[in-house]
């Protein structure tokens, strides 16, 4: 039974611990309470476990797998209430599991309240957004579609490919064409988020060296540095590569935000760094530094443009002041997990994560308060529907929520192989706002 804890499915990677500092932040904490409280459990210390994964949950409300990893160490314990405690909490952020296939939850199924939990867990799995979500376009092949813009000016959407390690034009009669023109420049990796500067004329993207991209290239192959691409919009020539900060050994450029002054915010999901482009520089420079963030997301400026709402896919969201760099977790109600958000977005109004760190895959809408400073609410816009398959990221246009809700990163296991063998097509889908 204890055994079925060190293994149970947890989201966040790296349970090592991690070094210290002056003031140990809140996912360091938990990564670090995290691993003790295996290690207790794993030499019978079900009383240390306990305590340790409790410590961990109050840096970390709400972890998907933390409450799972606590409801079985419950029932270790013989702890049967407080089991049934762990799970009601998951079963209320709207999360869904196999109980019956659980070997230390399904021990749980004699208790008097196992069965109105199991219908609250299976009401989880009832779709949300049935004939709402329609599909705009879809791209075949094996591509890995992570991100789009759209290009007013021209007519067209742009769509960055992280396997196919390029930028695609689509037509908004499904037209498929290249855009990135690299010419005599050297290889590069995955493409992931994009910015568009219209006025520029310029599109910001960036690319990391993910496993996807790298299958095939040989093992002679120079790898291609993480970077953030300037592209001119009109022939899709790379004008810039800034360099991006040295120090660290390596990197993992993910998602870009243009804020209205024109500087780049650029996430470094391997770091934990965010990373600015200022205007006028040709160098990225650390906004937030390491340590704070496990794995930044999608961002969003906030309305009066001072700061950045960034999903931080192992622990939520929060708030990074512009201008220095200062950090706070939005607090959220109670109920909700916000971990394992991917993508963000905004109208103005509200903000859309695009959630496929856990099970359901969700569209969300936030509503913040006055200040952009709390999540007042959450909702669930779209869940349990066929073409959510690892959602990524989307924009607000026209009253609709346009958003890659098929990616295709299910059809690629971590070391970058190809796990389907003919992938279905990558969709582009819009879901009315209204």
């Amino acid at each position: 039974m204890v055994s079925a804890i060190a293994v149970s499915c947890i989201l966040l990677t790296g349970a090592s611990a991690l070094a210290q500092t002056t003031v140990e932040s809140d996912v360091a904490a938990f990564r670090r309470l995290r691993a003790e409280g295996i290690a207790a459990a794993n030499a019978d210390d079900l009383a240390g476990a306990t305590r340790l994964l409790a410590e961990a949950d109050a840096r970390i409300p709400n972890h998907p797998g933390l409450m799972l990893m606590r409801a079985r160490l419950a029932v270790a314990a013989g702890q049967p209430e407080e089991a049934m405690t762990q799970l009601n909490r998951f079963a209320g952020a709207g999360l869904t599991t196999n109980l019956a296939a659980d070997r230390a939850l399904s021990t749980l199924g004699g208790h008097p309240d196992f069965d109105a939990l199991a219908a609250v867990i299976e009401a989880n799995r009832v779709p949300v957004g049935t004939g709402r979500l329609t599909e705009l376009a879809r791209i075949g092949g094996s591509v890995i579609a992570e991100s789009l813009v759209r290009d007013e000016t021209r007519g067209r959407w742009l769509v960055s490919q992280v396997r196919g390690r390029t930028i695609v034009a689509l037509a908004d009669d499904g037209t498929v064409t290249d855009f990135l023109a690299l010419g005599a420049e050297p290889d590069i990796g995955g493409v992931l988020g994009m910015a568009l500067d219209t006025e520029a004329g310029v599109l910001w993207a960036a690319t990391s060296p993910l496993a996807p991209a790298l299958r095939g290239l040989g093992t002679d192959a120079v790898l291609p540095p993480p970077e953030l691409l300037k592209i001119d919009l009109t022939t899709g020539a790379v004008l810039a590569r800034p360099a991006p900060p040295s120090g660290a050994l390596e990197r993992g450029l993910g998602d870009i935000v243009r804020a209205p002054d024109g500087a780049i915010h650029v996430a470094d999901s391997v770091t934990g760094e965010l990373l600015v482009l200022r205007p006028g520089s040709m160098a990225l420079e650390v906004l937030l530094p390491a340590g704070t963030l496990g794995s930044p997301q999608g961002m969003v400026v906030t309305p009066e443009g001072t700061a950045l709402i960034v999903a931080d896919y192992s622990s939520g969201l929060w708030r990074i002041d512009r201008p220095n760099g200062a950090a706070s977790r939005l607090s959220a109600p109670a109920i909700d997990s916000l971990v394992g958000v991917d993508g963000l977005t905004t109208d103005g109004r509200f903000l859309y994560g695009f959630q496929n760190g856990v099970a359901p895959q969700r569209v969300l809408k936030l509503a913040l308060d006055a200040d952009w400073g709390r999540i007042v609410s959450v909702e669930v816009l779209a869940a349990n529907l066929p073409m959510i398959d690892e959602p990524t990221t989307g924009l607000v246009r026209n009253r609709e929520l346009v958003f890659v809700s098929r990616s295709q990163w299910s059809d690629f296991g971590s070391d970058g192989a190809q796990t389907t063998p003919a992938p279905a097509p990558a969709i582009i889908a819009r879901l009315p706002l209204e």
